[in-house]
Formats: structure tokens, sequence, C-alpha cells
């Protein structure tokens, strides 16, 4: 035999052995598939329910955002008000997309046609809440191709239970549906609609599904191409697959020309620092792999977001690389992305991962099964020969053993294969579970958190009704999502200078901005002389162009100090006014002048959820209760301080939005404020390990930089009845309040 025909043969050899999945033998609907159908069905109505429930609530409690809930509210409100997707809304810290007041094309940011069939929805319900639903029942289907799928290929009705719940709890599919809305979350159930159809030879409804999957998102086809190919190689249905490839083709070509007339792509940003344009980015990644691995596989946040991707699922897709093969596309997508977000496995950017995941957790419960029957049929034969030596030396017994026909009649193979399946099952729930608890999406997830909706949330409303309908608004990101359905509407402080109107909530989520940029920001705004104000109350704050601004003129400069704000009602700052019975772990702590010792300001009580330990990653928020003891106080910042173990200081936060537009020159005597930090962490602060002392101090205002870790700058404190641990240091000028240990 030559050469050329050994090769020829091995090749035919191993074309053969890669055709791993042949037509499926089809299975009875006997009573049990029925009974684990309807079970399946009874946890895709409870995650619906819930996540309905959940997520609809967090609308009314202000906690969703103009990124991305505002834009894809106003893109589908503008499909029904005869126009393509339209976006003004835009991070002008951070995005390469605010190029004009009028907005641009959605299409120039997301290839996204499926946004024309959700905006059939809104012809009925028109609100932002149509997108939660639609997009939580939409992912609830997904539960029944991964019961389908599993079926088929454990041949068990019961087991395949286990990968529809598997489904339901993955954290990447449930964190992509807390993240607002985003039509590629779609493609959680629709890809696994696809996989299952393409499996069981549906050519009518594996294209349907798969035109749905294209239309969600631009690299959508790149997959649906990437599926075709698998389903040529281990399938050999050469019509659909050539079909799949074919199709995905001509969507791209459509998408690029439909994208680029729109002016876009402007996501491709992300990826220039790799090369000019995809073929440059290709060779480059060919021609330095090693130095691509380093950097964005084997890189510490890129590993542990590949770790994140794959715990879920007890790391078990490892063992069918053949289909987790699938989900390459996307997680290079992910990796060489500049946009940390898109590798911290906390956000949409995973949906289309998890019914490849889904899919080879399957596919390695199949392998592992297989091996077990494989030792468990080496085990058999010894187990024969045993019983045959034990038989012949029976015989000469009168009395037979009882358990021996039990023995001999029992199924070991089926049992063995059963157990492994069970196990296996158990160890992927646990896996999910464990993952869900580290997430925090769930109910039973220890950092699971119901949203509240508050007397300050409802009060929004009032704000909201004072706005008309075609009016252009410059808000901030929770407030972006209740009044989106208009023309135009940016994020704060996009358009700060040119809108009709800025509504703004000092106590809500400032992105894109910190502390100190948002209240230069609104000063700016409040003293540019073209807004004035129509109403403030409880924080918040709506402004119109054109009306005069109380108490400022149009030549006023822009002072620095905290106090250098326009008059603004009494009643804005109720937000921060709680009574006797609100305060929590109530002390009592006095804070003194530092001339003749005259009472200032009394503590009297505080809130610090804080862990047993602390390192970089731990975030905090801590609310003090202050009363003020003097009619005219000065301006006074709070610090919350650390010493620890070696005896160093550091300034864990100052960032209270309370002190920034309710000085304390504001206080009223005998009034009870409630100061709450921003979330803060100890972040690059080098803090030595051990035994750590959190601290509060009140300083004058105008020490800053430097000047405020100047113990003699701050007050003198007195503890006039503390409870608990808490104590006076002994230089009397902080207050030390809990213990905390660092890592």
């Amino acid at each position: 035999m030559t050469n050329s025909s050994a090769l020829r043969k091995w090749l035919a050899v191993c074309w053969n052995r890669l055709y791993l999945y042949p037509p499926p033998e089809p299975l009875p609907r006997r009573r049990s598939f029925w009974v684990a159908m309807t079970v399946v069905a009874v946890a895709a109505l409870l995650f619906s329910a819930f996540f309905v429930w959940y997520l609809t609530t967090r609308q009314d409690a202000f906690q969703t955002n103009a990124e991305d809930l505002g834009i894809m509210d106003q893109a589908v409100w503008s499909i029904v008000h005869g126009a393509v997707p339209h976006q003004t809304i835009c991070n002008i810290v951070g995005d390469t997309n605010c190029y004009s007041s009028n907005g641009i094309s959605r299409f120039a940011i997301h290839f996204e046609p499926v946004l024309f069939l959700v905006a059939l929805f809104y012809l009925f319900w028109a609100t932002p809440k149509t997108l939660l639903v639609l997009q939580t029942l939409v992912v609830a289907t997904g539960a029944f191709p991964a019961f389908w799928l599993a079926r088929l290929r454990l041949r068990n009705d019961w087991i395949a239970i286990g990968f529809a719940l598997l489904y339901l709890l993955h954290p990447l599919q449930n964190l992509a549906l807390l993240n607002d809305f985003h039509a590629v979350t779609f493609t959680s159930a629709l890809l696994l609609f696809v996989l299952y159809f393409m499996y069981t030879g549906q050519t009518a409804w594996l294209f349907v599904c798969a035109v749905l999957a294209m239309a969600c998102k631009e690299e959508i086809p790149i997959l649906v191409g990437l599926f075709g190919l698998w389903s040529l190689l281990f399938q050999r249905r050469w019509r659909s697959g050539l079909g799949l490839v074919l199709l995905a083709l001509v969507w791209i070509g459509l998408e690029l020309v439909i994208t680029r007339l729109s002016g876009g792509p402007l996501l491709a940003s992300r990826y220039a620092h790799l090369g000019n344009g995809p073929l440059d980015i290709a060779k480059n990644i060919l021609l330095h792999p090693l130095s691509i691995l380093k950097q964005y596989v084997l890189e510490r946040q890129h590993f542990f977001y590949l770790r994140q991707v794959l715990s879920p699922t007890g790391y078990l897709p490892l063992l069918a690389p053949w289909v987790l093969v699938l989900a390459l596309p996307t997680l290079a997508l992910n990796l060489l992305s500049s946009k940390p977000d898109m590798y911290s496995g906390l956000y949409h950017y995973n949906a289309e991962i998890v019914p490849v995941l889904i899919f080879a957790s399957i596919e390695a419960v199949v392998v592992i099964a297989w091996a077990v029957q494989r030792l468990l049929a080496g085990g058999s034969t010894l187990w024969q020969r045993m019983m045959a030596a034990w038989r012949r030396w029976q015989a000469s017994w009168t009395i037979r053993n009882p358990f021996s026909a039990l023995v001999e009649s029992r199924g070991a193979l089926s049992w063995g294969q059963i157990v492994s399946l069970v196990l296996l099952m158990v160890y992927l729930l646990f896996s999910v579970a464990r993952a869900d608890d580290a997430h925090g999406t769930m109910p039973f997830s220890p950092g699971f958190k119901w949203p509240v909706i508050s007397a300050h949330t409802q009060l929004a409303e009032h704000f909201i009704q004072m706005i008309p309908p075609e009016a252009s608004v410059s808000a901030q990101s929770a407030l972006v999502p209740h009044i989106s359905h208009r023309e135009h509407i940016y994020l704060f402080p996009y358009a700060d200078q040119q809108a009709d109107y800025v509504f703004l909530d000092v106590t809500s989520d400032m992105y894109p901005l910190f502390l100190g940029s948002y209240v230069a920001e609104v000063k700016k705004v409040l003293f540019s002389g073209q807004y004035g104000i129509v109403a403030a109350q409880d924080g918040y704050l709506l402004l119109k162009r054109g009306l005069p601004a109380p108490g400022v003129s149009p030549a006023s400069p822009v002072p620095s100090g905290p106090a250098a704000l326009p008059a603004l009602p009494a009643t804005f700052c109720s937000f921060q006014w709680v009574g006797a019975q609100q305060v929590e772990h109530p002390i009592t702590a006095t804070f003194r002048s530092d001339d003749g010792g005259k009472p200032l300001v009394d503590l009297v009580g505080y809130s610090m959820p804080t862990p047993a330990t602390l390192d970089e990653g731990t975030y905090l928020q801590f609310t003090f209760y202050l009363r003020a003891r003097s009619a005219s106080l000065p301006a006074l910042d709070l610090l919350v301080l650390l010493r620890d173990s070696a005896g160093r200081e550091h300034l864990l936060t100052q960032d209270f939005p309370g002190f920034a537009f309710c000085p304390t020159t504001t206080w009223q005597p005998g009034q009870i404020q409630m100061l709450r930090t921003l979330a803060f962490s100890l972040g690059s602060a080098h803090v030595a390990p051990g035994l750590a002392h959190i601290s509060i101090a009140l300083v004058p205002a105008s020490h800053s930089g430097s000047t405020m870790m100047d113990v003699q700058a701050r007050l003198p404190v007195q503890v006039q009845g503390a409870s608990g641990e808490v104590r006076a240091i002994p230089d009397a000028r902080e207050l030390q309040l809990t213990n905390v240990f660092v890592r």
C-alpha cells in the first residue's frame, strides 16, 4: 500500500469518526415525559413570574439606568413613531458616539433589527416594562430546548429536567436579565432552539430561529455560520449546514452595508489597539499568538473571566471541546476588547455563550456516562468470571445461597449509569447554585436585595408630570428610563447647556461622573444664568431653560466652596431629614468647637455594615446620623478614617452627597441629618494587614488635601454615653466606631 493511499484511508477513518451525531432515535412520549414537561413548564413559569415582578419593581424603584434601558426604550419608541431606531443618550465622559445632540441611528452602535418586532408590543403597552417582561418570557422559553436536547442525548426524562434547571439558574444568563434590556439577551433561548432543531433535523424551525437570533446583534451571524460548519462536520447535514453558512454570510454583508450607511460601526474602536480593521487584527493575532495569549487570556482579570464562564457548570464543558468551540467567537470578542465590562462576567455580553455551555455540559455528561459504561462493562466481565467460579464451588453444598439469584439478575450496568448521571446532575446544580450565591442573582443568594419603592421615588412622578412630552431633557441615569419617550433625551451632563429641561436627583447614581465633578457640573448649570428652578424637593431638582435663577445673576462667579449654591427651597434637603425613631445604633457623642469647647454637632447613631474581613475589593457604605446643636454652624466635612495595624491612618472616604448640596451651614438646630457615603472600597490604599480601627472625624470644610489628615485641625469629640464598643480614642480628635480585620 502506497503512502498516499494509506493517508487517504487514515483521513477517511478520521472523517467517519467525526460523524458523532447521526439522526437521533425518537423517544416514546410516555407518562414520565409529560410529567417531566410539566415540571419544566412550572419552573419556567416560576422563573418568569419572579423576574417579571422583580425587574418591573426595579423600574418602579428607579433602579434601572439610562444605559441601557433608557437607550433601548427610546430606540423602540422611535420605531413606533415612524423612524429607524434612534438614540440620543450617551456617556459624554467615556463614549465615542456623542457626535451630535440630534443623536444617531441605533444601527451605528449595534445591528438589532429584532427591535422592529419588539416595537409591535409597544402598540399595546408602550412602557419600558414591556421590554423587561418580553425579555424575561423569551429567556424562560430556553428551558424547553435545554430539556428536549438533554432528554434525547441522555435518553432519560428525569435527568433532562436538571438541565432545564441548570439553564434557568445559570448566573451568566440571569446577570444579562438583570442588566436592564438588550436584544442580545434573547439569544440565550434562541440559540438553544437553533441547537435543538439542528440536532433533530427540523430545518424550517432551524432557519426561523437562526434568523431571529441573528437579528439580535451583529456578531450572532458568525455564531450561526459556525453552527452550520459544525453541522457539516459532525452531522453530515449538507443542505441545512451549507444553508446556515450562506445565510450568515449574506446577513453579514447586509449588516455591514446598513451599519456603514448609519455612520458606524462606532464600537469598532474597542479593538483599535489590535490593528486597523479586521484583516490587520487577524494578521496581528496570527503573527503574535503567544503575546495575545499572555495578555488577553492568561492575564489575571481575563483568566478570572474564563473561570466565571466555566465554573457555574462545574468546568464540565471542557470535556466536550468540539461543542465548546462554538463559543470561541464570543469569548474572543470579550477577551480582546478594551472595555473591561466585556470580560467582567457581569453583564449581557455572555448571553449567547450560555446555550453553548448548556449543550457542552450535556455532551460532557454523555462522555462521562460512556466512560462509566466501559468501566462497568469491564467490571461486569470480571464479575461474571468470579460468579462462575463461585457457582462451581457452591455446587458441592446442599444449601444454596438465597442471594445468588438476586446478585446474578442484578442490572449492574444500568444502575451504575443512573447513579453516575444523578451524581453529575447534583454536581452541576450545586455548581450553578454556588455561582448564584457569589453573584446574588437569585432570592436564595446571600447578596440578593428586593428593590424598595420609597416615598422619595414616588415623588419623582410629580416632577415628571411637569415636563412636556415634546421637551428635550438632560437627566440623571436612573431618571432617564422614566422620561425616554421623546425625541431628545440625554444622560446628564450631556447637552446640559442646551436641553429645554435639566432633571436631577442628587441622591441617585451620578454616573458617568464622580461626586466632585458632578457637584461642579450642577453648580455650572445653576450659575450659568440659563436655567431657573421649576421645582426642588427631597433631592430632586428640575430646571427649565430661560427661567431666571433665584439669587443668582448671569455675571455671578462660580464659587468653589461647599456652601456656594444658589438659594434653594428648604425642602430640597428633606432627603436627609429623619426622625429619632429612624436612627440606627443610637449613641451620644458631641463634636465641639476648637475654641472654648462650644457643642456644635451630635453624632446620634450610625450604620456600618462592615464585613468581618476587608480586602482591596470589598465595597462598603456607611450611614451616620448627625444633629446640629448650634443655629449657625460653620461649613464642616465628615471623614471616615482607618488606622491599620502598623499605626498608619488612611482616609477611607469623605464622599457624602448630602454635604455637597446641604452643607452644615443650612442645618437647623435639633434636626437629625442622615448622611450616607457613596459606595467605596480600600482601593489602592496600602493598608497593613491585621486588626484595624474605623473612626470618624469632623473638620472645617476649608481644610482640604493633606491638611485634612492633620489631627489638630479636627474638632474635639467627647462621648457622653456611648453604647457597645464605641469610645473616644486618647487624642479626642476622632471617634472610633468599630474594629475590622484587613487581609
